[in-house]
C-alpha cells in the first residue's frame, strides 16, 4: 500500500478527499491528515508519505513554502496541489518543486483517481529501478570483496574500497559435508543465511567454489561468534550432515581481508581437528600455552602409567594434553588416526605380556579400530582412546585383585627399567613415602630399593645370556645409569661380575 497524506485547512475538504475514491481498493492508504501548513510540514517529516494532497493557501506555512523546505531536506514524495482558484504563477512555482499535478476545487473524482494511479505506476517503476541499482551496487561490492579475499589486484575499484575502508573485517567460511559441491545445496545454504541473519547490512555473502564466505563488517567479535553459532544450529537442523563454520581473525584494513580469509581457510582445511566446536576461531582455539617440544611418546608413556596404577583423573588429563598437542601441531586426519590406533595396539601388546591378559579381556579389536577410522573429528577419536585405556585399566585392576600394594608391586615388575623412586611411587599412588616403604617391606619382605635391584638384576641375567648383549647395553636397558654401580649390584646379588656370569653360562651350554 502506498501512503497518502492530506493537508487542507477545511475539514469538509479533508473528509471529502478521504472518501471521494476507494483508496484501499486501488492500492493506497490514508496515513494521516493535517489542518494547517505547520502541522502538514511536521506530518510529512514524520510519516514520509508517497503522495501528498496539498492545499496552497492555509494558515501557518503556505503550500509552496512547505514544498521548498521539504525538497531541501531531500524528501522525494509526490505532491498534488489542490486549490480553490486558478493561478498560473502558483502552478509555475509548484512545477519548479516537482509537483505532479494541479487540481482545482471542487475535485473531480475521476481526474484524481487517474492522477493517483499514474503516480502509483511511476513510484513502482522508480522502486524497481532503485532495487536494481541497489542490487548492482551489492553485486559489485561482493565482487570487489571476493577479489580482495583472494588477494587479487583490483585497482580500478578504488572508490568502492575507499567507501568500505573505515571498517573492521572478518571472514567466515561455511562448508557442508553432504553434497557440498552441489550448486543447489550452496544456494540452499545461502537462502538459509539470508533468512536467519538480521544484520544483513553488515554481512556480504561471497561464493567460493564449494564454500560460502561471509565478509562481516563493523561487528563486535563476540557478537559475530554468537550470530554464527545460532546460524550453525539452524543449518544443522535444516540440512543435516556436518556444517562447519570457521571464523578468521579480525583485520582493520580492507587490503588485509585476505589474511582473515587465509586464517579461516586454514581452520577449514583442518576441520577434523575442530569439528566439534560450534564455530572454529582463533579466539576459541588456544594453543599458545602448549609446549610444542613435548613429545607424543612422552605424553602416552605417562598415560600408560596412569592406566597401570588406575588414576583415571590423571589419565584423562594426559589424554587431553595429547589432544591439545595434536591440534597445536596441526596433525592431518590420517596422521592422528594412525597415532591413536598405534598407541592402543602397542599398549594392548604390553599389557598382554606384563599382566597375562588376553585380547578378549582387553577388548581392543577391530570394532574399536573401525570406530576410530569412521569418526570425522579429533574429539570423538580421543574419546575412543580414553575409553579403551580406561577399560584396560579396569582389567588390570581386576587382575591385581584391586589391592593397592599388589598394583604397586606389579607396576615395579613391569616398569623396573624406568627411573623409579619410592617418593615418586608414593606421590603417584597417594601414599606418604615413609608409610609406603613400611607396608611395601611388610608385603614383600624386602625394602623398595632391594626389591627393585633384584628385579633389575634378574632381568639383566636373562639379557646377558638369552639376548647375548654386551654389559653396557644391559646396564642401560634395565635402568642403571652408571655401569660401575651396575657391576657392584650384580656382584652383590649374583656373586660374580656380569661378564664372568655371561662366560660361565656360555661354558655350561
Amino acid at each position: 500500500m502506498l501512503k497518502v497524506l492530506i493537508i487542507d485547512d477545511e475539514p469538509y475538504v479533508r473528509e471529502g478527499l478521504k472518501h471521494i475514491i476507494d483508496w484501499s481498493e486501488n492500492g493506497f492508504e490514508i496515513c494521516g491528515e493535517a489542518q494547517d501548513g505547520d502541522e502538514g510540514y511536521n506530518k510529512i517529516l514524520e510519516l514520509n508519505p508517497d503522495i501528498v494532497l496539498l492545499d496552497i493557501q492555509m494558515p501557518g506555512k503556505l503550500g509552496l513554502d512547505i514544498l521548498k523546505d521539504i525538497r531541501e531536506k531531500g524528501i522525494k514524495g509526490k505532491f498534488i496541489i489542490i486549490s480553490g482558484y486558478s493561478n498560473f504563477k502558483y502552478a509555475q512555482q509548484a512545477i519548479k518543486y516537482g509537483v505532479k499535478d494541479y487540481l482545482l476545487k471542487p475535485i473531480d473524482e475521476d481526474e484524481l483517481l487517474d492522477i493517483a494511479l499514474k503516480l502509483k505506476d511511476e513510484i513502482e517503476e522508480e522502486n524497481k529501478s532503485k532495487d536494481n541499482i541497489e542490487k548492482n551496487k551489492v553485486a559489485l561490492r561482493q565482487y570487489v570483496l571476493g577479489q580482495l579475499i583472494l588477494n587479487n589486484n583490483i585497482n580500478e575499484y578504488e572508490e568502492i574500497k575507499e567507501a568500505l575502508n573505515n571498517s573492521t573485517f572478518q571472514v567466515a567460511l561455511i562448508s557442508n559435508s553432504l553434497n557440498q559441491n552441489n550448486f543447489e545445496n550452496i544456494l540452499k545454504i545461502e537462502n538459509l543465511i539470508l533468512e536467519n541473519i538480521e544484520e544483513k547490512e553488515n554481512i556480504d555473502i561471497i561464493k567460493l567454489g564449494d564454500r560460502l564466505a561471509l565478509v562481516i563488517r563493523n561487528m563486535n567479535v563476540n557478537y559475530t561468534y554468537k550470530i554464527l553459532t545460532k546460524l550453525k544450529e539452524r543449518l544443522d537442523k535444516a540440512l543435516g550432515g556436518n556444517n562447519f563454520i570457521a571464523l578468521g581473525e579480525e583485520v582493520d584494513y580492507i587490503n588485509d581481508l585476505y589474511l582473515s580469509y587465509r586464517n579461516a581457510k586454514k581452520l577449514t582445511n583442518n576441520k577434523f581437528l575442530f569439528n566439534r566446536l560450534e564455530v572454529a576461531s582463533s579466539l576459541k582455539i588456544n594453543t599458545k600455552n602448549i609446549d610444542l617440544d613435548l613429545s607424543e611418546k612422552e605424553i602416552l608413556e605417562n598415560a600408560y602409567t596412569y592406566v597401570e596404577i588406575g588414576q583415571d583423573d590423571k589419565l584423562t588429563e594426559s589424554i587431553n594434553m595429547l589432544e591439545n598437542l595434536i591440534r597445536a601441531k596441526s596433525y592431518k586426519e590420517n596422521e592422528s588416526k594412525i597415532l591413536i590406533t598405534k598407541s592402543l595396539l602397542d599398549f594392548e601388546d604390553k599389557v598382554k605380556k606384563d599382566y597375562n591378559l588376553s585380547a578378549k579381556d582387553i577388548n581392543i579389536g577391530e570394532d574399536i579400530i573401525d570406530k576410530i577410522y569412521k569418526e570425522d573429528n579429533l574429539q570423538d577419536i580421543i574419546q575412543v582412546l580414553l575409553e579403551g585405556l580406561s577399560n584396560i585399566s579396569k582389567e588390570i585392576s581386576i587382575n591385581s585383585n584391586n589391592s593397592s600394594i599388589k598394583r604397586i608391586v606389579k607396576y615395579i615388575e613391569t616398569n623396573y627399567y624406568k627411573d623409579l623412586k619410592l617418593e615418586t611411587l608414593a606421590e603417584i599412588f597417594n601414599y606418604n613415602s615413609a608409610y609406603l616403604g613400611k607396608i611395601f617391606k611388610s608385603y614383600t619382605g624386602e625394602s623398595f630399593n632391594t626389591y627393585l635391584d633384584k628385579r633389575r638384576i634378574e632381568e639383566g641375567k636373562k639379557l646377558l645370556v638369552e639376548k647375548n648383549l654386551k654389559v653396557y647395553e644391559v646396564c642401560k636397558l634395565i635402568g642403571y645409569k652408571n655401569i660401575d654401580y651396575f657391576h657392584s649390584k650384580f656382584k652383590k646379588y649374583v656373586g660374580v661380575s656380569p661378564l664372568n656370569y655371561k662366560k660361565q653360562k656360555e661354558a655350561e651350554q
